[in-house]
């Protein structure tokens, strides 16, 4: 049963900035969310101040979904993805979870049933000199640094300052939440009151220019690679789950050593294993990706997978045999797949050079906690009259196309929720460098609570009907 001092908060926020999803030129997305089963089907709840909801279903061949649904357990998530319709429903077709972490949630209700309890000690019918030390509680003796004891895995502060002035925080798994406001006494209660965000400031704004770096240049390189394997593995769903490992070669702990005879041969046979492995997944790769009319009929995605996770599985067991022989360790090259399902060279984003080649980017950030905008579309215009589309990256960087011969002069930045509308910020034209634009966090969450009580007892602060307390720090 939910308690009445958390019934007015507010139970979902975003964590970076609760911007919306907007495709990448690939067609998968990143969305951040907390994953469950609801009758039977794996749902991403995402973090954003809607908590919209996305039934959630796997790539062809990939068992990643799958895999979820026999856990079962709350997890957050980032979950890579492509967006599409069906009837009233959002559906995401999943590639891989990213930053998975089971029994984590970034949702505010999954927190305060966390900190919910119902044997929680009460301090109603307390009298009041016990519950304030002895009379009642005055602002000067409260004022302090409080911090929540006795609740695992969730952290929270509260700063009662002179002024009548509160900060308060809260940490949950993938959840991190926080307001200020101004703090009074009424009884045996200190109650905060939440101050809603200016919107006198606005939402986003120019803060400098800055000489592209050897940072940028990095950043530019982890983006355009990504952008290239995520538009590889949505034409190609062959390629296996990350960190596959195999299993060591063991001896019975009371069995003989090998000899050095029995060693080579073992090693011998792994290699032969792992070369026929290698040849059975470019076989089956190039059967799958064939335009052409198949001889026989094409294996399925999830077969191709398999090959080259068994192919992944037996280079290993190679390498580990050749080094319980004493051998030099063998060069088993990567199976040459489709130039569909290639993967791009490390430098593949350089065209071949690895110097840094200045160019624009643009970066948005909460300059207050320094979280990045992510998946947020801006449009990047320049003193031509033309412009390019683009999308913020994890890093809140997005970057001009290399090769522009005319400088940047302004930047729209597309918002939907909880704020619509389009935002252009111009700046002084820009042939080279990075434009850092500043948004206002706190106007794009939800506050946590309009009013919070907390009844005093002692020189502990308790939220009632809920475990742990806050303590002053001395």
């Amino acid at each position: 049963m939910r308690r009445n001092w958390y019934r007015a908060i507010v139970v979902s926020l975003a964590l970076v900035a609760p911007l919306p999803a907007y495709a990448q030129p690939s067609g998968m997305d990143s969305f951040i969310g907390t994953l469950s089963i609801a009758r039977g089907e794996v749902i991403l709840t995402r973090c954003d101040l809607a908590a919209s909801r996305y039934l959630l279903r796997d790539v062809p061949g990939a068992q990643v979904v799958a895999r979820y649904r026999k856990d079962g357990r709350r997890a957050s998530a980032d979950v890579m993805g492509s967006y599409s319709k069906e009837g009233d429903r959002n559906v995401l077709t999943v590639a891989e979870f990213l930053d998975y972490q089971p029994g984590k949630s970034c949702h505010l209700s999954d927190a305060l049933d966390a900190l919910a309890f119902a044997d929680a000690p009460s301090t109603k019918g307390t009298p009041a000199d016990e519950r304030a030390g002895g009379g009642h509680a005055t602002p000067a003796v409260l004022v302090g640094h409080y911090y929540l004891m006795g609740v695992m895995e969730t952290g929270s502060e509260l700063l009662l300052r002179p002024d009548g002035q509160f900060d308060w925080a809260l940490s949950y798994g993938a959840l991190d939440q926080e307001a200020q406001g101004m703090w009074h006494v009424e009884r045996d209660e200190v109650v905060l009151v939440a101050s809603a965000p200016s919107a006198q400031k606005p939402l986003y704004s120019y803060l400098s220019t800055a000489p592209w770096d050897e940072e940028t240049e990095d950043e530019r390189r982890r983006y355009q690679r990504s952008a290239m394997e995520a538009a590889i593995r949505t034409r190609c769903p062959i390629f296996p789950e990350p960190f596959v490992s195999a299993t060591p070669l063991t001896t019975a702990d009371n069995a003989p050593a090998p000899s050095a005879t029995i060693l080579q041969k073992r090693a011998a046979t792994a290699l032969r294993a792992a070369n026929a492995a290698r040849t059975d997944a470019e076989l089956l790769a190039a059967r799958l990706m064939s335009d052409g009319p198949p001889i026989r009929a094409k294996p399925a995605a999830l077969q191709v997978r398999q090959a080259l996770s068994d192919w992944q599985n037996a280079r290993a067991l190679a390498i580990e045999a050749a080094r319980a022989a004493g051998l030099p360790e063998p060069t088993l090259a990567d199976p040459t797949l489709p130039a569909a399902c290639t993967m791009p060279a490390a430098d593949a984003a350089e065209g071949g050079t690895t110097r840094p080649s200045p160019g624009v980017a643009i970066r948005i950030f909460d300059p207050a906690s320094d979280r990045p905008a992510r998946n947020l579309p801006v449009t990047l215009h320049f003193a031509n009259g033309t412009k390019e589309k683009l999308v913020t990256g994890r890093s809140g960087f997005a970057f001009a196309p290399r090769g522009a011969t005319t400088k940047a002069v302004s930047v729209t930045v597309h918002t939907e929720a909880p704020i619509s509308g389009d935002m252009t910020i111009t700046f002084a034209p820009l042939q080279h460098g990075i434009v850092r634009i500043g948004f206002d966090r706190q106007q794009l969450m939800a506050r946590p609570f309009d009013t919070l009580r907390l009844r005093i007892a002692g020189t502990a602060l308790f939220i009632e009907g809920a475990k742990g307390r806050y303590e002053r720090q001395l």
